[in-house]
C-alpha cells in the first residue's frame, strides 16, 4: 500500500479494495490523495494524544480540552465532512498544540503527586528475594503496588519506560523499589524468560510471548493492556502479591552497573546560573539532543556511536527508551565544573520539559 498515491476504505462509499487501490488519487466521495494522508497523520497524533490524557486522566487532571480536540478530529475525518486543504493543516497544528498541552498537564500531574524528579543512580540488572517487574509508563500503577507491597517481603525492579520512577521522591522513598532490569521494551522476550519472579506491563509496552515461552504464568496485564491467556490485574494486588510469594528468590542478576535518571526540567532549571557561566566561559560548546524511540536492530547502534564521539565539551540530552542505546556509559562532568554531560530528562510520558 506504501507506493499507493492515496489508500482509503473508511466508508461504505469505497471501492473494492479501497479507494486508490487501483491507482485512483480521488476517492468516491471526492477527497483527493493530499487530504487522504493528512487525515492519516490525524489519527497517527490521535493514538499518541489518547495515551497522555489516559495518564493524565488516571492521575486526576483536568483533561475536557484535550477529549473535545480528540472528538472534534475524529468528527473531521468522517466522509463528506471537510474538504479544505488550509482547514486540514489548521486542525493537524490545533492536534499538536493539544499534544504539548496535555504533556504539560501530565508532567504537573506527576510533580503534584510524586513530587519533582532529582538526579539518583540506579542498581541496574542487580536484583534478589522474592521480586516483581514493572514495565510500561504507568507511575500511578506502581505508586499503588509499592504501597500494596510495603513490608511484605517483595522487591520491585522496573524495566525500560518505567526507569524514570527511580528519580521521584514518592516513588523513592520506597526502601523495596530496588532498581532496574533489562533495557528497551523489545528486550521482553529474553529478559522475562531469565525472570524467575512475577512481572506486570502497563500501558503501551508489551511484546506478546510466543508459545515456548514459560513466563507467561507469571505475566500480569494491567488497565487497558491485554494479551491471550495473561492474567488481567485489578486494582485488588492480593493475587500477584501470593503469587510472588510462592515462587522462589530471583536469580541470575548480581551485576555491580548502575545507570542514572532523574534530571527533570524544573531541576536543571535550578543549575541554570551554573550552565549559562560554563556557557559563557567557553567550558560548554554544545548541546545535543539523543533521543526518541528505540527498535530491534543493529541500525541503532548509530546512536550510541554518536554519543560516545560527542566532545568532552557538550551536553547530552536523552529522553524515552532511546537512551538505552548508551545509558550505561559514564559521561562523566563537564571538564572544570560539577556539571553532569549525560542529562536523562525521561521517558516518553515524563520528558514534556525537554
Amino acid at each position: 500500500m506504501s507506493n499507493l498515491a492515496m489508500f482509503c476504505h473508511q466508508c461504505s462509499m469505497a471501492q473494492s479494495g479501497g479507494c486508490g487501490s487501483s491507482g485512483k488519487t480521488q476517492g468516491t466521495c471526492g477527497k483527493d490523495e493530499n487530504l487522504s494522508r493528512l487525515q492519516d497523520i490525524m489519527i497517527f497524533g490521535l493514538k499518541g494524544l489518547s495515551a497522555y490524557r489516559t495518564h493524565a486522566n488516571d492521575l486526576g487532571a483536568d483533561t475536557k480540552a484535550i477529549d473535545d480536540v480528540i472528538a472534534e478530529t475524529l468528527y473531521f475525518t468522517l466522509t463528506n465532512v471537510n474538504f479544505s486543504f488550509d482547514q486540514h493543516i489548521a486542525q493537524l497544528m490545533k492536534i499538536g498544540g493539544a499534544g504539548s498541552e496535555v504533556m504539560s498537564r501530565l508532567g504537573e500531574a506527576h510533580h503534584n503527586r510524586l513530587g519533582v524528579p532529582t538526579p539518583v543512580c540506579v542498581p541496574q540488572n542487580k536484583a534478589e528475594g522474592k521480586g516483581i517487574l514493572v514495565t510500561g509508563h504507568d507511575l500511578d500503577l506502581l505508586e499503588r503496588l509499592l504501597i500494596a507491597t510495603e513490608g511484605t517481603g517483595i522487591n520491585v525492579y522496573t524495566h525500560s519506560e518505567m526507569l524514570p520512577a527511580h528519580g521521584y521522591p514518592e516513588l523513592r522513598k520506597y526502601s523495596h523499589l530496588k532498581g532496574n532490569v533489562g533495557k528497551a521494551w523489545f528486550d521482553q522476550k529474553k529478559l522475562f524468560q531469565q525472570w524467575n519472579g512475577t512481572i506486570i506491563v502497563t500501558t503501551n509496552c508489551i511484546v506478546p510471548p510466543t508459545g515456548r515461552a514459560d513466563y507467561a504464568d507469571r505475566l500480569y496485564s494491567y488497565g487497558i493492556v491485554g494479551i491471550d491467556n495473561c492474567r488481567q490485574l485489578e486494582n485488588d494486588f492480593a493475587p500477584i502479591i501470593e503469587h510472588t510469594l510462592s515462587l522462589p528468590d530471583i536469580e541470575g542478576f548480581d551485576s555491580d552497573d548502575t545507570i542514572m535518571t532523574g534530571h527533570n526540567y524544573k531541576t536543571i532549571l535550578g543549575l541554570a546560573p551554573q550552565i549559562l557561566d560554563a556557557v559563557n566561559a567557553g567550558k560548554i560548546k554544545q548541546f545535543f539532543v539523543v533521543a526518541g524511540c528505540d527498535k530491534p536492530g543493529k541500525q541503532n547502534d548509530y546512536f550510541r556511536e554518536l554519543a560516545l564521539s560527542i566532545p568532552q565539551d557538550c551536553i547530552i540530552l536523552t529522553s524515552s527508551c532511546g537512551k538505552f542505546r548508551f545509558n550505561d556509559h559514564d559521561f562523566g562532568t563537564i571538564p572544570g565544573t560539577e556539571i553532569p554531560r549525560y542529562l536523562d530528562l525521561g521517558q516518553c510520558n515524563d520528558s514534556y520539559g525537554a
